[in-house]
């Protein structure tokens, strides 16, 4: 595997948190919807669209804004370049909550069902533990990326456990932790220029580090499913025959099991950042999480310069950021990173 200079590093980087917030707000109309209405309802999304009205998840967010995925995200960035390190849970809750409370958040729509749980635990000054370690649902993976972004192929241990400690605010279930690092993997082994073979081996050697990290559950195995996705890439589907397979096979639902399985499949697709934001657009289910895991690995594997141009630029503009910039903090952080 070659070794990446500065500014290839950089590139792989900003691609990963472009991708993230691409497939994010790319995901937004049918966020959450069967298949059959995304379909009815907008036949083939191409755009950046409002979520609909009547959706009464997608109903907040405007055309390219992302959504809590990548704002979870971003505040969870914010504390590592900070801090230097994972800070304290006390410290992952204050900040998460005090992002939630600007938008309102715990009276609307905003958050999963584990997450919310377990931040007005935090708030209430109750035993979290309850709600986090039986926590199935995806509200961990959904905002890892840029934690993998810390990290080099081949500290897969290391990566676990600093997956394990940044989740642990609302998620610490086997599956939870197990699934978050496996995405953090992804990015971590593109952004270290890393060949399709060896990001996946990389991936399945986070699973195995992260299992034990979690408390235990029936959920389905993450290795396993990811396995059968690599089985089906290997087949080279038509992008409708892939998208139906995932929706029909492993599923595209809130639960951890389910959409980390489907993201890594489209992450792992080998297609641009945005063609994988379109099939995971349209594909029903949790598209919108789903799109801001597969297109951060998307992201991660291509690069900034593999985006084009203008799906940059609206990004940036109607988000307010700069992935360059960010990718440059986390640049000059990386060497001095306390890696758990």
């Amino acid at each position: 595997m070659p070794v990446l200079s500065v500014d290839e590093m950089h590139n792989h980087i900003a691609g990963a948190l472009c991708g993230m917030v691409l497939g994010d707000a790319f995901g937004v109309p049918g966020e959450l919807w069967p298949r059959a209405r995304v379909r009815e309802r907008f036949g083939d999304i191409t755009t950046f669209l409002d979520g609909p009205a009547d959706n009464i998840v997608a109903c907040y967010f405007k055309a390219g804004h992302y959504t809590d995925d990548s704002a979870q995200a971003l505040v969870i960035l914010r504390d590592l370049l900070k801090y230097g390190r994972v800070p304290d849970v006390k410290i992952l809750a204050q900040d998460l909550i005090a992002w939630v409370e600007s938008m309102n958040g715990f009276e609307i729509n905003l958050l999963g069902p584990s997450s919310k749980a377990a931040l007005l635990a935090h708030i209430k000054g109750e035993d979290y533990t309850v709600y986090t370690q039986q926590a199935l649902t995806n509200g961990a993976a959904m905002r890892i990326a840029p934690v993998g972004c810390f990290f080099d192929i081949g500290q897969e241990e290391s990566l676990a456990r600093t997956v394990a400690k940044v989740s642990a605010v609302t998620h610490a279930s086997d599956v939870a932790i197990a699934g978050a690092s496996m995405v953090a993997a992804a990015v971590a082994a593109y952004c270290s220029g890393a060949s399709h073979d060896e990001a996946a081996a990389s991936v399945l050697k986070a699973h195995d580090a992260a299992l034990p990290l979690g408390a235990p559950t029936w959920a389905a195995s993450l290795r396993a499913r990811f396995n059968l996705a690599l089985e089906r890439l290997a087949t080279h589907p038509a992008e409708e025959d892939l998208s139906l397979w995932v929706y029909q096979v492993l599923g595209t639902g809130t639960m951890t099991s389910e959409s980390v399985s489907a993201a890594l499949a489209f992450g792992f697709w080998d297609k641009s950042p945005e063609q994988t934001a379109h099939i995971c657009a349209n594909l029903g289910g949790d598209t919108d999480t789903i799109g801001a895991m597969a297109c951060a690995i998307a992201g991660a594997r291509v690069g900034i310069s593999g985006f084009k141009p203008e799906t940059v630029s609206y990004l940036e503009t109607t988000n307010q950021l700069d992935f360059s910039a960010l990718a440059h903090e986390i640049i000059l952080a990386r060497a001095d990173f306390v890696r758990e």
